[in-house]
This record gives structure tokens, C-alpha cells and sequence, in this order.
């Protein structure tokens, strides 16, 4: 069985199934492209990713970075998603409140959007024999060349006209070859009413979803949404035909990025080599010459008298009779030396010296043509030398290209973002204290409004620091126990870190807290609070000249990369390796990219992080003043920790 290049049919039955069970109702937010793949986010019960290339659409947990706005989004951005449809073929079509998505993994590959089946916007225009797809026009789907394999009839009439094998399978019901082996290895391609019903009984657990996806490892690579009988090899169940599609087909284009990246080295170096040759040649081709002119110079020069005294012959000759002169002087002997030749277009007269060809110029003293043979000779030297400039030039960037080869190729693997579900607790900023209490803060106005109404208890401590713009700070305390000192200095430094005060310059301020009961969104009479607005009542405490510190971190778990900003004294406890920050001149956006160099250097995953991530956790101008590396507590430890204060 051939290795799985891309889904067939009835995969896609099993990837829409899925996705109407977990997308079914979600917006999408974002549309986005990176050479022939699409990337759609959407929001359902949580943000969620779907690929779309030539060989796949499903769900993804991995996304490179480069993606760029497709021109896609100004047609379904905000749209809701009905439902998704497999036709058993190789199209998938999504509905939506706004229009029909359709997308053709079959060859050439496209995406068309349609407003009540009229084409609005697509991947690229299509014309063949059967059909024309082309904004303005009504779509209209491939056509099939196959059977409808739900209907008995329909396979009688396969095995009337090309006999009951998996390739007649394959080909006339439209169920690939990996499908079709499957079923003739089930029902031993004998009995027409068994192998009818078990296509039936794998199509009705392909759209009821009734799956128990693997991935293949022997003996070869095979992704299928059940086991199959007809594969006798090693395999590992997966939580879903989509991430076991994910797991499968995103090591194929991570590589083929990967292979493409390489490639684009390997032509360079291609490029850079044929140059080289050419300039080797070049070089040759002017030290020849250069030493052949000053072989003629230096022959000239060491029979100058001679030659003198035959050039005046000659031009004593020439001005007698200029017609005969050719054949006159041919053969004329002086010494040593002896005339062979003349020629008049260029009156240049060809003579031998001992054996040695030289031309003398009619018009020209042999001394003049010497110097300009020699003056040539450097001339072509020169030439020379600056060609082998550029030759050292040439051979040491594709030295350095090559070096490149394997890196870049680790690069392209390492680019790719691991996509995690988020918990409740992500979308703010958050951190667990040295003793173990959970720390939520607000991001903006909105989520600092959102912390106060619905996520902080009577019995929580409410922290701010003593200045107008800043985070609500919020320590999630079991209700019962008390805030230890330390706990509440480190939440009173993520406060301050965070608030105005930070991009004034200032070294320290203070921070006040009060218990959750103690704060309020309802304005005196008279009075109205802005929104992230709030008022206070009672006795305040207060934790004086708290330091503006903040360290910024990632960990580390399985696949996925997280950026977490905590004060020094939890980072260690929170993440793989991290940075250190107090104010300073330093822009934010040269801060985050230095933050990623020092993180990426400890841990290559890190390059799948974008700057712009980074510096969200970049409180304003800063100075780094030191790393460390930490030792992370389990990430379900971290969950199981705002679990137990959650709400």
C-alpha cells in the first residue's frame, strides 16, 4: 500500500464529522495563507486552527510563522460556520451564515467562496472540458467519475462491467486504494452482498463518527481514521482523526517547507558555483594572455637592436611600394630574426625570433611595442586579481551556505508554533506565586473590568498600584486561609511592574490591596466610572517601595511553547529558562528581539515565538539584567492550581 500523500474521500467523511461535533457554531476570526496553505482561525468553545492544502483539510495544532492575510478574509471574517460537508469526493464544503465555502483537494487544488452558488472569490480560475470556475459564474462541482458507493446496484453494475477486485473498487466506487484493499481483505472480495455491506458499515461509522483514529508507523508511515485489517504493523491510537491527520500530514509539510528552504540554498550554492567556475576560467584566460604578451614584450626587448634596424627596412620598404611590399618582404632574414608574414588590414607585420612569433606595427618602434604589450600584460593582471578577489568572496559565501544547509532546515522545524488549548486563566496575565498562590492581572481596561465582576471572590486580595493606569491584580486566595508576606510583595511587584509607572522611569512605587469585598463598580451618587474603573472602601494596607522588576520567561511542555512573565523570585518556578527586566532606554521592541536571541539560544523551540508576543510581556523602555534557567512545575500542576480557586 502506497504512503499516505494526501486524504481520499472517505477520510474527509471522518474529518467532517468530527469538525461538525467541535466547530459547529464558531466564528471565524481570521484568514490567513503561507504558500499553498490556508489558515482559518476560529473561536467555537475555544480558538481553534483549520489547515486547508492540497492534501488535507482538518483542524491544526501547528502553525508556521510568515502567515500572511489572505484576501479571503474580507469575505467570511465574522462569519459563523453551520455545518461542514463531505460529498464522497475529495471536496469539503463548509456552510456558513455568510456564503458556501468549498474546498477541491482534488488536482488543482482550490478554495471558491460562494453567495448563492455564485462565485465571489476563489483561490484561481479553472477551465476544463466538464466545467468553468470563475468569479461571477455559478459554481458547479468536479465531476464524478465514480459510483455513488452507498447503493448495492451500483456495485452490481461495477462487477458486470470490470469484475470484483480492490482496483475495480478503487477506481469505479471512488473509495481509493487504501479503502478498497481494506474492504476486500474484510469481506475477501467474494460475496457481492458482504463487500456492499461493509463499505455500508465503514461509511456509517466514517459519518456517525463512531472512529478510533491511528497513525501507522510500520511498515510504513499511514494515517486512517479506524485500524485497519489489511495493515499488519505498528501503530498508535490517536484523541482524534483530525490530530492524528495534524500529527501525520505536519511532519510531510514542515519537511517539504524544510526541503524547500534547502532548496533554495542548494540553488544559490548552484548559482554561486557556476560563477565561480566561470571566474575561474576568466582568471586563466587573463594570466594566459598576460603571460603570453609578456613572453612577446620580453622577446622583443632582448632583440631590440635587431629589430629596430628591420623595422626602419621595412618602413623604407613600405613607403617605396606599397602594393608589392606584402610579397617582398615575406621571407626578409635580419640575424636572427626572420619576416613570415604581413598583414594589411592591420599593418602588422608577423616575424619569428629563434623559433618565436611576434607582431611588430608598421606605425609603432618596436621599444613602444614592447612597453604596450607589458602595459597590457598588468592590465590583464590586474583584471586578474580583482577576478580572484571576487573568487574568495564567491567560495566563502558558499562556504557559509553550506554550513546553513542543516540549520536552516532545523530552523524551518523549529518555527512552527504548537497551538495549545487555552485555559481560563491564559487569556490574562497570570503567575503562581513562590508559596504557591495563583495571581491573575488585568491586560486592559476591558479584562481589568472583567477580573472585578466576575472573577474575583469577596475573599480575594485586590492589589493596584498607588498610580492612575495600571493592571487590577488579583491573588486567588482559598477562602479561609491567609495571603503570606512574600506571596503578597511578589503580586505587589507584578503590579507595579505592569502600571504606568514603569514607562515614567520610575525605579519603585507603592502598591496598596484590599480585600475583594472591600472594591466596588458602583459609582458614589453623582459620580461614573469609566470602564476598568472601580472604588474602594475601607482601611487599605500597603506594601511600600516595591522594586519595578519583572522577569520574562517560556516553558516547555511536550510541544508547546508558552511565554510566561512572573516576578524573579517565581519565574524559576515557572519556566525553562528566563530574562530579567527593570526599567531602562531600551525600545521594547529591541528588548523582546534580544529576549528572544538569549531564550532561542538555550532552547531552539523558542524560535517559534513571535516578537510580537514577546513584547506584550515587555512592561515599557527596558534594561535586561540578567538570565537564569528555572525548573518549571508540571503544567497540570499549574491548572490544578487555578482549578481550586476557580470562579
Amino acid at each position: 500500500m502506497p504512503v499516505k500523500k494526501a486524504l481520499n474521500a472517505l477520510d474527509l467523511v471522518a474529518i467532517a464529522a468530527e469538525l461538525n461535533a467541535t466547530l459547529s457554531g464558531g466564528k471565524v476570526i481570521r484568514v490567513y495563507r503561507l504558500g499553498d496553505s490556508h489558515y482559518f482561525k476560529i473561536r467555537a468553545s475555544d480558538v481553534a486552527y483549520l489547515v486547508a492544502n492540497p492534501r488535507r483539510i482538518s483542524r491544526t495544532w501547528r502553525i508556521p510563522q510568515g502567515l500572511s492575510p489572505s484576501p479571503l478574509r474580507r469575505f467570511i471574517e465574522g462569519c459563523i460556520i453551520n455545518r461542514f460537508e463531505a460529498n464522497l469526493d475529495r471536496v469539503m464544503g463548509v456552510s456558513l451564515n455568510c456564503g458556501r465555502l468549498i474546498i477541491e483537494l482534488i488536482p488543482p487544488f482550490n478554495i471558491v467562496f460562494t453567495v448563492d452558488g455564485k462565485v465571489k472569490w476563489l483561490l484561481h480560475e479553472y477551465r476544463g472540458k466538464d466545467r468553468e470556475v470563475k468569479i461571477g459564474l455559478t459554481y458547479s462541482e468536479p465531476p464524478r467519475r465514480f459510483l455513488d458507493p452507498r447503493f448495492f446496484d451500483n456495485l452490481l453494475r461495477l462487477i458486470e462491467e470490470s469484475g470484483l477486485d480492490d482496483e475495480s473498487i478503487a477506481r469505479g466506487l471512488g473509495l481509493g486504494i487504501d479503502w478498497a484493499r481494506e474492504v476486500c481483505v474484510r469481506s475477501k472480495c467474494s460475496d457481492p452482498v458482504l463487500v456492499w455491506g461493509n463499505i455500508r458499515g465503514i461509511l456509517e461509522a466514517l459519518h456517525l463518527g463512531r472512529l478510533k483514529p491511528v497513525i501507522y508507523t510500520s511498515p510504513f508511515p499511514f494515517v486512517s481514521p479506524i485500524p485497519f485489517d489489511s495493515i499488519k504493523g505498528v501503530f498508535r491510537e490517536a484523541e482524534s482523526f483530525n490530530r492524528a491527520v495534524d500529527d501525520y500530514f505536519s511532519l510531510i509539510e514542515v519537511e517539504k517547507v524544510a526541503e524547500e528552504r534547502v532548496k533554495g540554498i542548494e540553488d544559490e550554492i548552484a548559482r554561486l558555483e557556476s560563477s565561480i567556475r566561470e571566474l575561474e576560467d576568466t582568471v586563466g584566460k587573463y594570466l594566459r594572455e598576460a603571460e603570453d604578451l609578456r613572453r612577446r614584450g620580453e622577446l622583443i626587448m632582448s632583440r631590440l637592436y635587431e629589430l629596430s634596424e628591420l623595422h626602419e627596412a621595412l618602413l623604407h620598404a613600405y613607403m617605396a611600394d606599397k602594393d608589392s611590399f606584402k610579397v617582398k618582404v615575406r621571407g626578409i632574414e635580419h640575424g636572427e630574426v626572420k619576416v613570415i608574414d604581413y598583414d594589411p588590414l592591420r599593418k602588422t607585420v608577423k616575424i619569428t625570433i629563434s623559433g618565436s612569433e611576434v607582431e611588430l606595427t608598421l606605425g609603432e618602434r618596436p621599444g613602444e611595442t614592447a612597453t604596450r604589450y607589458f602595459e597590457e600584460a598588468k592590465r590583464l593582471e590586474k583584471k586578474a586579481k580583482a577576478a580572484e578577489a571576487k573568487l574568495m568572496e564567491l567560495r566563502s559565501r558558499v562556504s557559509e551556505l553550506r554550513s546553513r544547509v542543516n540549520e536552516a532546515a532545523e530552523e524551518t522545524r523549529a518555527t512552527v508554533r504548537f497551538v495549545a488549548s487555552r485555559e481560563w486563566f491564559e487569556k490574562f496575565r497570570w503567575f503562581i506565586t513562590s508559596g504557591g498562590s495563583p495571581v491573575l492581572a488585568g491586560k486592559d481596561a476591558g479584562q481589568n473590568e472583567a477580573l472585578v465582576k466576575r472573577y474575583m471572590n469577596p475573599w480575594d486580595l485586590f492589589l493596584h498600584a498607588d498610580v492612575q493606569g495600571g493592571p487590577v491584580t488579583v491573588i486567588k486566595v482559598t477562602k479561609g486561609q491567609e495571603v503570606n508576606q512574600q506571596d503578597l510583595i511578589e503580586a505587589a511587584q507584578y503590579a507595579a511592574a505592569y502600571s504606568k509607572a514603569w514607562k515614567l522611569g520610575a525605579n519603585s512605587i507603592d502598591v496598596y490591596y484590599v480585600k475583594g469585598e472591600q472594591v466596588s463598580k458602583k459609582a458614589p451618587s453623582g459620580e461614573y466610572l469609566t470602564k476598568g474603573g472601580f472604588m474602594i472602601y475601607g482601611q487599605r494596607g500597603w506594601v511600600r517601595g516595591v522594586e519595578l522588576i519583572i522577569s520574562v520567561g517560556l516553558r516547555i511542555d511536550g510541544n508547546v511553547v508558552r511565554l510566561v512573565s512572573a516576578p524573579p523570585t517565581a519565574a524559576a518556578s515557572l519556566t525553562n529558562y528566563y530574562v530579567t527586566l527593570k526599567p531602562g532606554n531600551g525600545d521594547r521592541s529591541e528588548v523582546a528581539g534580544r529576549i528572544k536571541e538569549l531564550l532561542t539560544k538555550r532552547y531552539p523551540e523558542a524560535r517559534q515565538i513571535p516578537v510580537e508576543h514577546i513584547i506584550e510581556h515587555v512592561p515599557g523602555p527596558s534594561l535586561i539584567a540578567e538570565s537564569n534557567a528555572g525548573n518549571p512545575i508540571d503544567w497540570n500542576t499549574v491548572k490544578g492550581v487555578f482549578s481550586k480557586v476557580a470562579g
